[in-house]
């Protein structure tokens, strides 16, 4: 097989948008558009990809990272001028495919047969082209009495017979690489002053170079996105697909309708994912777990055998065996460990929270490392923030912290003690002690045994 470098076309304004966020980098469940197209390319295993982008692109950088090099596009003049931007990156090798970044269902094997198909025939030009998805707007594949393609004619510019086509043209192509150079610079602009990859479609026919085809099967992985609207059509086909491969793999959803599971999640067998349930982006969920109702996870990792019930996860990691909620919130950089309770009302936040505890409603805890089988009571708070600066609270072991506890950090609870209710602590409390009072007293022995 000769060598190929994709080139990303995604420097358009993406007007139709109306917004300030590029068109490519809005997000189809949890993933940026660009970064759907590059995964496409790279299981096509693609040599390496360009991204043609606009001047200012500091925002493609931030998302993508090094998967792709950039090309700049200082001036939108077509997508025949995007493509000399890249030319400086892509003369390396034999052939060059372009794809779309607004086009963001675009398959890897798709891309991989249409490579195929354009080395065994030799062709200077291979497109992919639909008869599956609706015609307006779309530039119509004239072909001769030969099936031969002539060219692509744009709906604009098409007579009455034109209109009737039914192959539209898709936006994809495979060119040879040295013919491509040389054809792109031959291009005159169109009445609009701009350039067209399309063009090159007549220029090879007239040339009697080979052209070659592949037509797609699949209704959605062609569809582009100029609007919201159509943005929110190819989420929902997206996010069909992923309900339906976690249902095959042995995951329960009550209520397809009203479940949200993004991209690059994973739920392990067994499973039940209640309605009204958004599990985002990077979040890894273990077996036998039950979801919801109402329940939000965002990038954290769920052990196996939890229950989380209308609460909020986020950036935080539970081990097996842990209960959340209803009605709690485990905020970023907390640890769960085994088996530990949070019942309702509760706020954890970048605290590691050990096995067996319980905090059962009304609490937060914040900035905490709180041992094994600690009991937490309704009200307690660690009063982690002193206007400046944040501090931490230490929990030890076996401790039982009475209601309306007032944690004032930084402070240590040895292990085996107990606070009152109603008590405000302002100094370490020893191992196996009680304090009791508002400031709160301490006294040696008589704490948990």
């Amino acid at each position: 097989m000769s060598s190929y470098k994709s080139i990303i076309l995604a420097a358009g304004n993406g007007t139709r948008m109306n917004s300030a966020v590029p068109k490519v980098l809005h997000k189809i469940c949890g993933r940026e558009m660009l970064n759907m197209v590059l995964d496409a390319s790279n299981s096509a295993s693609m040599e390496s990809s360009v991204t043609v982008v606009p001047s200012n692109h500091s925002e493609f950088e931030s998302v993508v990272g090094k998967r792709t090099q950039f090309a700049v596009q200082e001036i939108p003049k077509g997508t025949g001028h995007a493509i000399l931007q890249a030319k400086h990156l892509a003369d390396d090798v034999d052939n060059i495919i372009v794809l779309s970044g607004d086009v963001p269902l675009i398959q890897g094997t798709t891309i991989t047969h249409m490579t195929e198909i354009h080395d065994s025939s030799q062709a200077a030009v291979t497109l992919l082209t639909s008869t599956l998805i609706p015609t307006e707007g779309m530039g119509r594949v004239v072909r001769d009495k030969s099936n031969n393609i002539q060219g692509i004619v744009e709906e604009k510019e098409a007579s009455s017979d034109e209109l009737n086509i039914k192959e539209v043209n898709c936006g994809v192509y495979c060119f040879r690489a040295p013919w491509v150079w040389k054809a792109l610079e031959s291009l005159k602009p169109s009445g609009d002053g701009e350039f067209y990859l399309t063009d090159l479609v007549a220029l090879a026919s007239i040339n009697g170079l080979p052209i070659a085809s592949v037509e797609t099967e699949n209704c959605h992985e062609t569809r582009g996105v100029n609007n919201r609207i159509q943005l929110s059509e190819l989420e929902s086909e997206v996010r069909r697909r992923i309900l339906n491969k976690c249902m095959i793999n042995g995951v329960t959803i009550i209520d397809p309708i009203n479940t949200y599971i993004d991209q690059q999640v994973e739920i392990g067998q067994d499973t039940v994912i209640h309605p009204n349930s958004f599990i985002k982006s990077g979040t890894h969920i273990g077996t036998t777990c039950s979801i919801g109702p109402g329940t939000t996870l965002i990038n954290s990792v769920v052990g196996s055998n939890c229950e989380i019930t209308a609460s909020i996860v986020e950036k935080s990691t539970l081990s097996d065996g842990v209960s959340v909620g209803p009605f709690s919130h485990i905020r970023e950089g907390s640890l769960l460990t085994k088996d530990v309770y949070v019942g309702n009302y509760c706020e954890i936040k970048n605290s590691r929270i050990g096995s067996g505890t319980k905090c059962g409603h009304f609490s937060y805890i914040g900035d905490a490392d709180v041992g094994d089988n600690a009991n937490i009571g309704a009200g307690t708070i660690t009063c982690n923030y002193d206007g400046e600066n944040k501090h931490r609270t230490v929990i030890g072991n076996n401790t039982f912290i009475g209601s309306n506890t007032m944690l004032v950090a930084p402070v240590q609870i040895g292990d085996n003690s107990v606070t009152g209710a109603g008590s405000v602590v302002t100094k370490n409390i020893p191992t196996n002690s009680r304090a009791i009072g508002a400031p709160a007293r301490i006294f040696q022995g008589g704490g948990r045994s």
